[in-house]
């Protein structure tokens, strides 16, 4: 018997080690090991961690560059301009990580192919390869490439940056292709490595990435730059701004842009760390060796098994960070923890069971955490909140619940003086003290500045002193030593009836925090009856294109008279709309919607188009009239608008004049400034519109070359009672006057006013004193009336 238990004791020990070894085979095939490895791995960078070389320096097309061009993408004169700084500094190389395989103007073409062709074979230009879907259905891959004037006197590198199945970047190849359509990658180009390779490694995220040099493009573009960053080394220009999507998910850094992947396999290839990793069977190899150190026999001490067990995990742990350290090879780890615990599940069954529950107890944990929790600030998150929000809203029926969006202002301001890791602090700090104040209430992140609360309290009195002290939060932190201040503002949305949902609830709260930001207060409470839903909106926008076209949209006409000759020189055109099923719809319904969205170049362009045609109907009705047209500030930068007037003008005796606000001026005074040149150029008038409203500078009066300067009606209502006004306006007048501006006072109502005006050298008025708006059959007859016999309309 003892002899035969020992032949069963020998087959099971053989069939353990054959079950071992085929689970770990398994294991490795299907891909399970694919986390645990990651994890490992990702602790080996982090214990590994150096700075980056500083042989290269990244320069971001990022969110201010994006901003400062006013449009993408951009005109190759910029990257012609880039390339001159940047080699006048020293750079040994520029590389591109931006498509060129698209004419854009011959001009810039031309721009950036002499820029190229300054220094031949120091500039880097990018290709990439595709898939194109042939006639006969089949998908071929086909490499994109710069233009050829482009490429002629550069050289080319590939782009193209392999996906692992799960979408994430591990790996990063040498080139593509072989002999005449080989092709280097641009990290391997920059690093100069031996052509014609064709492999992959790994790369290696012990590097600090955040650490790489960078500069803005618009830095570089500007030539205010460091030249440190430049002499002498290898330059990568490529996007970093969310809007131009290269971005890519990896297993360790998070999300990274494409130009960091390739200056990091860069760094990778300068510094002799392209990670290797050995082949499969290798590695199994191993991990068949060690199943059979570690299997569990009836010979086999329990201590000294447990004893190896110890040995190998602590080898497990440290071996490959040494081996990694002394060498770039990336040992696979994961086979061997499996094998390892293969053989402790051998060993015994019962205990490794009670450890396999709790692994994946502790992993479920893990990954519910995660889908719960904002991963930079490890505050709850958006889900989590609304998780919360349900949970009070089913605990009890009775009592007041809010939810409260609260928006730390100025945060990206912040965040770019003190950097990422701090501001989050900062973040972290704001949640803390918000958690103070309101207890029990759950604290969460919501995005990159707004943080959200649900507030459950018994009555409503309670909740809004609640709301009161959150409102009177102290803003003073204090980061790395320095104080800092996070002022907060508060959006708040209360739970009115049972049918409102955690979504709505959420969703009320941030509008209310827009309209926070909007007005500049502390804090706003949602109410339904002021929000417009954003579908109606878009509706409305969409109804007023179809109006253009089928005459619901008109123009109106409002007469300004000159004082000095009581007569009516110039008219000021006025959209109106009669909706078929609405009736009429306001102006401020729908414009403020058309800028928002963009229709408003659609409408202007239009009511430019009419304003034309119905002035020419005017001077041959024996009216030489001008015709003002309201100009949103939204189309001043808009250089495609800005041509098409130009061209709608030329050729015409077109007696238009341009009504831009003040406003507008104030917010983008450069935009302002050149626009309002080239219209005067194309011969239209200029009017600087609702004066008073704003900011009003005396400096941007000065810059800004204008025919006309309109008081806006909020200075001219009491400037027949106030003494105060009339010193403001008098000061204003002969400012305009002394800059060859004539001054046009909007809402005049009354002869007492228009009286005062006149005394105070005003050129025109205008308002419901001379005429309301009207259509252009009743202008006509007014202004034939007025000539015959001038007048003024009664007020009503």
């Amino acid at each position: 018997m003892s002899r035969l238990g020992h032949l069963i004791g020998r087959l099971r020990s053989q069939v353990g080690l054959a079950a071992a070894a085929l689970g770990v085979a398994l294991a490795m095939l299907s891909g399970a090991l694919t986390p645990i490895e990651d994890a490992l791995a990702a602790l080996r960078f982090q214990a590994l961690q150096r700075a980056p070389s500083h042989q290269i320096t990244v320069v971001e097309i990022d969110v201010p560059s994006l901003r400062a061009a006013g449009r993408w993408p951009w005109g190759r004169d910029r990257f012609a301009t880039a390339i001159g700084n940047l080699q006048a500094a020293g750079a040994k190389v520029v590389a591109f990580d931006v498509d060129f395989s698209a004419n854009s103007t011959a001009t810039t073409d031309k721009a950036l192919a002499d820029a190229i062709a300054a220094r031949p074979g120091s500039v880097i230009l990018p290709t990439f390869v595709q898939p194109v879907r042939r006639a006969d259905g089949r998908t071929s891959l086909v490499e994109t490439s710069p233009l050829r004037g482009l490429s002629t006197e550069a050289l080319l590198a590939s782009v193209n940056i392999p996906i692992d199945p799960d979408g994430r970047v591990r790996r990063y190849t040498y080139g593509f292709g072989a002999d005449e359509t080989y092709r280097p990658s641009m990290g391997a180009s920059l690093a100069q490595t031996p052509q014609q390779r064709r492999d992959s490694f790994l790369i290696d995220y012990a590097a600090r990435v955040g650490e790489i040099d960078h500069l803005s493009f618009e830095d570089v573009y500007r030539n205010r730059f460091d030249p440190r960053l430049v002499r002498g080394r290898s330059i990568l220009i490529g996007a970093t701004a969310l809007e131009l999507g290269d971005e890519f998910a990896t297993p360790q850094a998070g999300t990274v842009n494409g130009v960091y992947l390739h200056a990091l396999a860069f760094e990778n290839l300068t510094s002799g760390r392209a990670m290797t990793t050995p082949p499969a069977w290798m590695t199994f190899a191993l991990a068949c060796l060690l199943i059979f150190f570690l299997r569990a026999n009836s010979e086999t001490a329990r201590a000294s098994l447990s004893r190896r067990h110890v040995a190998v995990g602590v080898g497990l742990l440290t071996l490959p960070i040494l081996l990694q350290n002394l060498a770039p090879v990336s040992l696979s780890v994961a086979p061997l923890v499996a094998a390892q615990l293969a053989c402790l599940l051998w060993a015994t069954q019962a205990e490794l069971a009670r450890r396999a529950r709790s692994i994946i107890e502790e992993r479920e944990a893990g990954l519910l955490h995660q889908a719960l929790h904002e991963p930079e600030t490890g505050l709850p998150n958006r889900r989590a909140l609304l998780s919360e929000v349900t949970s009070r809203m089913q605990e009890t029926e009775g009592g007041a619940l809010a939810v409260v969006a609260i928006g730390i202002d100025r945060y990206p301001t912040m965040r770019g003086a003190v950097g990422y890791s701090l501001s989050n602090l900062i973040v972290r700090g704001v949640a803390a003290r918000l958690q103070a104040v309101c207890g029990d209430g759950q604290v969460a992140h919501l995005s990159t500045s707004v943080l959200g609360l649900v507030l459950h309290r018994a009555d409503t009195r309670t909740l809004l002193a609640d709301l009161n002290r959150l409102e009177t939060l102290d803003p003073g932190h204090e980061v790395a030593g320095h104080p800092v201040d996070a002022f907060i503002k508060l959006g708040v949305s209360h739970r009115t009836s049972t049918q409102d949902d955690p979504e709505r609830l959420l969703e009320n709260a941030a509008l209310a925090l827009d309209e926070a930001r909007r007005l500049n207060r502390r804090l706003v409470t949602f109410e339904a009856e002021t929000y417009v839903d954003p579908s109606l909106n878009l509706a409305l926008m969409t109804e007023m294109r179809r109006g253009l076209h089928a005459g619901e949209i008109s123009l109106h006409y409002q007469p300004k008279l000159t004082l000095t000759d009581s007569a009516v020189h110039s008219v000021e055109a006025l959209v109106r709309w009669r909706h078929p099923v609405r009736g009429p719809i306001a102006p401020d319904s729908f414009i403020g919607i058309a800028e928002e969205t963009g229709a408003i170049r659609e409408l202007t362009e239009w009511t430019l188009e009419r304003a034309l045609r119905d002035r020419a109907a005017l001077k041959a009705s024996g009216h030489d009239v001008v015709v003002s047209v309201n100009l949103s500030g939204r189309l001043l930068a808009d250089r495609g608008f800005c041509d098409n007037v130009q061209a709608m003008m030329a050729g015409h005796d077109h007696g238009i004049c341009l009504e831009i606000t003040e406003t507008a001026v104030i917010e983008n005074p450069t935009a302002a400034t050149a626009s309002i040149a080239a219209f005067r150029a194309a011969g239209l008038k200029v009017s600087i519109d609702d004066y008073g409203v704003g900011l009003s500078s005396l400096s941007y009066l000065k810059m800004l070359d204008a025919d006309e300067l309109k008081i806006d009606k909020s200075l001219v209502a009491a400037v027949a009672q106030s003494q105060r006004d009339r010193l403001i306006l008098k000061s204003t007048i002969d400012l305009a006057h002394s800059l060859g501006m004539s001054v046009v006072a909007e809402g005049v109502e009354t002869a007492d006013v228009q009286a005062a005006l006149a005394l105070l050298g005003c050129d025109a008025i205008q308002g419901y004193l001379i005429s309301r708006p009207v259509p252009l059959a009743d202008l006509t007859e007014f202004l034939t009336g007025w000539g015959e016999t001038p007048r003024l309309a009664a007020v009503g």
